[in-house]
């Protein structure tokens, strides 16, 4: 099943149908490669795009997640893209650990294309070094 990346192209004018707010789409792990089709088609949505691949356990760096968003807006609209992981964390076995790395690098990225579009940053909780359980002194 997994075999090859498989496409959302078919599947676009039923989603665009579909009475839903906003449409999640993982497109980490695919490439990103429907991201044009997916903005050219889903126009009355929010669109959440998938910058964190939850088949791995490699965390992504923040200029990963941001040069995917940089990407995504090319196609779709800063007022709809939405910003998420490409499904759950725990099918694949991850760690807690594993998830919230890769979740600080989503903010981190995010926040990285934020300053670059003049709108304010959100903050990080995970990468304050205030609220580690790690005694460094």
């Amino acid at each position: 099943m997994f075999a090859q990346v498989q496409s959302y192209k078919p599947a676009l004018e039923l989603l665009n149908q579909v009475d839903a707010d906003v449409l999640t789409f993982e497109t980490k792990s695919s490439g990103a490669i429907d991201l044009e089709a997916i903005g050219k088609t889903i126009k009355d949505k929010k669109i959440g795009i998938g910058v964190i691949d939850h088949h791995t356990l490699q965390v992504e760096s923040p200029q990963e997640v941001a040069e995917l968003l940089r990407l995504a807006l090319e196609h779709i609209p800063a007022e709809r893209l939405v910003v998420c992981s490409d499904c759950g964390m725990g099918r694949e076995g991850m760690s807690r650990r594993h998830a919230s790395y890769k979740m600080v690098s989503l903010v981190q990225g995010t926040n990285i294309v934020r300053k670059e579009l003049g709108v304010p940053e959100a903050p990080c909780l995970g990468a304050d070094p205030r609220y580690s359980l790690i005694r460094t002194g």
